[in-house]
Parts: C-alpha cells; structure tokens; sequence
C-alpha cells in the first residue's frame, strides 16, 4: 500500500471515531435529557433521508466525472491519429502535446463543495446544541476535511494545474464549511425546544451517517490494518476523556 494512501486510511479512521465520539457522549445523551420521544424520531428519519438524497447527489456526480475520465483514452487516440497524419502529410500539427492540459475536474470540485457545506450546517448544529459539542465537532472534521484537501489537491496537481490554483480552489472549498457553520448556529440558535430536538437529531443521524457510509467506507478502500482500527479506538477514546475533562 503506498504510504500516502495508508496515512489517509489512518486519517479517515481517526476522523471517524472522533465524529462517532462526539455522537455517543455528546449529542445523544443531549437528546436523551430532553425526552421529546416524537421529535427525535422525526428529525433521525429526516437526517437518514437528506443523507441518501445528497449521497445519490454525489453519486450522479462522480459518475459524471467517470464518464469523462472514459472519454479521455478516446480523445488522446484521435490526438495520436491526427498527429500521425500530420507526419504523413507534413503538416503541422496545431494541438501539439505540451498545448494539451486535463481539464478542470468541476464534478469532483462540486461533490465537494457540497460535501463541505453539508459538514458545515452539522458543525452549526453542534454549535447551536452547546459551544463544547461545537469545539468537538469543529476539531472532529477537521481530520476528514484534511483527508478530503489532501486528496482533492492530488486530483488536481495531477490535472497539471499550477500549486497557487491548487491552494485558492482547497482554500475556497474549505470556507464554505465556515459560512455554513456561521449561517447554521445562527438560524438554529435561536430555535424553540421541540425544533432544537428535531434539529439534535437530525444531526445525530447524518453524523452518524457520514461514519459508516463516508468515512470508514473510504477508509476501508486501501486494505484493511491493525493500525488503522487502532485509530479509530484512538480518536473515540480520546474525545471521551476531553469530554470527561471539559465537564
């Protein structure tokens, strides 16, 4: 397995067990206390919803993207076919190969910018439960979103795009997260208590969600190690103690 690719497993399962943390000792127990038995069911029905809808979103996207990447052993042969002709007839070619770039993979960039904005409104609703379960959420995703910068920053050098771009594009993505946050705890601070307990729970099932279904999926790509599920015992565990701590 090649060593960046593992350091991202590891990353990825670190993430996952700080995120699963901050659901079982924070949030869930936030819910419990406030026993709106109805208004939790509604709001994990409406959080697992909203996620298979935007995680079939991201799905037609990056079948978009596939698409294109298939595309592109076609266009290199008619390049290579008409370079050839060129030759043939002593014309010169007018795409020569230091012209050609890879495109802008804008499907990917919107999968993105959409998940970023998806941890943003869950990152304004940990804020909107309590300023400790935000600060713990907040330095939850951080892990994932290093993951996801890590690995969008690759796709794009790879696309031979200039460093510079590369750092204004991830830094771009990544302050939609902070403007989600901000818009979030904003409109959902103030919310009465049988909304907030829809809003907790919502955040609970899509937290959750993101867990099994994004994390420890991507996580589970590269081949599975005992370092790897050591991670994310380590990162569970070591949000429990800041939790016992901040208490």
């Amino acid at each position: 397995m090649p060593a960046v690719k593992r350091w991202r497993s590891h990353v990825l399962h670190l993430a996952a067990g700080v995120v699963f943390s901050v659901v079982a000792v924070e949030l869930l127990p936030e819910i419990q206390r406030r026993a709106l038995v109805w208004d939790v069911v509604w709001g994990f029905a409406l959080g697992i919803v909203t996620m298979l809808a935007v995680d079939k979103l991201l799905d037609r996207i990056r079948g978009n993207d596939d698409d294109a990447e298939r595309a592109e052993p076609i266009d290199e042969a008619a390049r290579s076919a008409g370079a050839g002709m060129a030759r043939v007839t002593g014309s010169q070619e007018v795409t020569g190969s230091t012209a050609v770039t890879a495109p802008l993979p804008l499907s990917l960039l919107v999968a993105v910018a959409i998940d970023f904005l998806l941890d943003g409104l869950l990152l304004g609703v940990g804020f909107a439960a309590g300023a400790r379960i935000g600060i713990l959420l907040a330095l939850a995703e951080a892990a994932e979103q290093l993951s996801v910068g890590l690995a969008l920053a690759g796709e794009l050098q790879s696309s031979r795009m200039a460093r510079g771009r590369i750092v204004l594009i991830v830094s771009a993505l990544g302050s939609l997260t902070f403007v989600s946050a901000v818009a979030g705890a904003t409109v959902l601070g103030g919310m009465r208590d049988g909304a907030m307990e829809v809003v907790l729970s919502f955040g609970a099932a899509a937290l959750l969600y993101l867990v099994t279904n994004e994390l420890l999926r991507e996580a589970h790509e590269e081949r599975e190690s005992v370092t790897g599920t050591a991670m994310f015992f380590l990162g569970f565990l070591a949000f429990l103690v800041i939790g016992m701590t901040l208490d």
